[in-house]
């Protein structure tokens, strides 16, 4: 098979030139300036306005409730969901009732409509590898009849390349610092925007409750008059069961309360879930969901890699989490599991703040093992070992991520591989 640049393009058909010009798009970087993306789609003939969508923002969580309600959506209606980035295969990103894209609809949309985007790059108006991808899931939606979609944003809010939709429900699921250098570097410049997806009349279901950031989403919701929901204020949660199978729980809404089981592990998936219930029970004005599609959605949702058993002996464990609030409560899930002694399995992207990351799971981590990620943003192994020498005493240092899983496994260890999703997928395709 022809070797590419990008090694996470992990595919079966011979013909993939057409998913790597995607990929090549990446050379135009990010692009936060709808203008081109709304272009885009109406050469596509706007399949955005051929769905039904929820719009889903936040610096964590997003991913998670994304899925908790694609599930719950998918017992009754044709369901889509548009999620970033992926673990192993381009085409995890874009999912119509558990089916991926097919890499033959990729090949031919690019083919179609690579002399529209020539053009736009000729122009000076390129659009992007996620203005394209986003795009690509919208046409595909439309195409396979998609009755409601579950979009995931890409980065920030206000000028995501999602943000051309009209969704019949937002939600935001949590306000924390990063990407500052794009967002602002204060809670309340990046509350407003990811605030920056809500929308006239359509309902927002919060999951944030510090106070800085709420008054800035309350204020924004409130100017579109739009209905404000935080479920800090109108859910509570009893009754808590964990153990590293899932998780169990009585969860009581304004409308409802559910006996909720979950294989997402940790207290923060408690809020997660508490955002999909509020904004499935807002949905029931229009659509057909009951109390009992509500439960066995949450109950048969997976998402891969956030906070995942792989396998108890010996114990590994797959988080995908990459920022500091993501370090934070993932020990949080290490404390209430009483899971110490953990080796941690690490690497990151080179734009992260490795430093607060590793600094918060000091004290639940007895050994680091740092590699390094093949993928262009990487950030040099070297330079996290020498990070991780200021909180951890054994730290030690396997550049291929593979050799790195291997030396875990043989010396049985308990394992917690984290710091970026890019690491898991190479993890996931190591021979062992």
């Amino acid at each position: 098979m022809k070797s590419f640049k990008y090694p996470l393009l992990i595919l079966t058909s011979v013909e993939i030139e057409e998913i790597e010009y995607i990929y090549n798009l990446r050379r135009f970087g990010m692009k936060l300036d709808l203008s081109v993306m709304r272009d885009f789609a109406a050469l596509l003939g706007n399949p955005q306005d051929d769905v039904h969508f929820a719009h889903v923002a936040g610096t964590n969580g997003k991913g998670s409730v994304c899925a908790f309600l694609y599930e719950i959506m998918k017992r009754k209606y044709r369901a889509g969901i548009y999620t970033s980035p992926h673990v192993k295969r381009y085409t995890e990103r874009i999912v119509v009732n558990d089916e991926e894209i097919p890499e033959e609809y990729i090949v031919d949309f690019v083919r179609k409509y690579k002399a529209t985007i020539e053009k736009l790059a000729k122009e000076n108006r390129n659009p992007t590898f996620f203005e394209v991808t986003t795009a690509l899931a919208l046409k595909y939606f439309s195409e396979k009849n998609v009755e409601f979609a579950v979009m995931e944003v890409g980065l920030g809010g206000r000028l995501d390349a999602t943000n051309i939709i009209t969704p019949d429900i937002t939600a935001i699921t949590s306000i924390d610092k990063e990407h500052t250098n794009v967002l602002g570097k204060s809670i309340e410049k990046i509350a407003k925007e990811k605030a920056g997806i809500i929308k006239k009349g359509v309902p927002v279901v919060v999951g944030e409750h510090k106070k800085k950031a709420t008054q800035v989403i309350k204020k924004i919701a409130d100017m579109r008059r739009a209905m404000y929901h935080n479920v800090n204020q109108e859910c509570i949660y009893e009754d808590l069961k964990m153990e590293l199978g899932g998780m169990e729980f009585t969860l009581k809404t304004p409308k409802e309360e559910y006996r909720i089981k979950t294989k997402m592990i940790g207290r923060h998936q408690i809020k997660n879930v508490m955002v999909a219930v509020r904004m499935a029970e807002l949905l029931q004005e229009n659509y057909s969901i009951t109390k009992s599609d509500i439960e066995k959605g949450i109950e048969e949702t997976k998402w891969r890699d956030r906070f995942e058993v792989k396998s108890n002996e010996p114990l590994m464990i797959f988080d995908a989490s990459h920022n500091p609030a993501g370090a934070r409560v993932l020990r949080d899930t290490l404390r209430d599991l009483n899971l110490r002694d953990v080796t941690l399995l690490f690497s990151m992207l080179e734009d992260k703040d490795v430093d607060s990351y590793l600094k918060k799971l000091k004290g639940r981590v007895n050994k680091v093992i740092v590699t390094e990620i093949n993928y262009y943003r990487k950030m040099n192994s070297e330079k996290i070992k020498k990070i991780a020498e200021n909180y951890f005493s054994n730290v030690i240092l396997i550049k291929n991520p593979c050799e790195a899983l291997r030396y875990a496994i043989n010396n049985e260890e308990k394992i917690l591989a984290t710091g970026s999703i890019y690491l898991l997928g190479e993890l996931e395709s190591c021979p062992l």
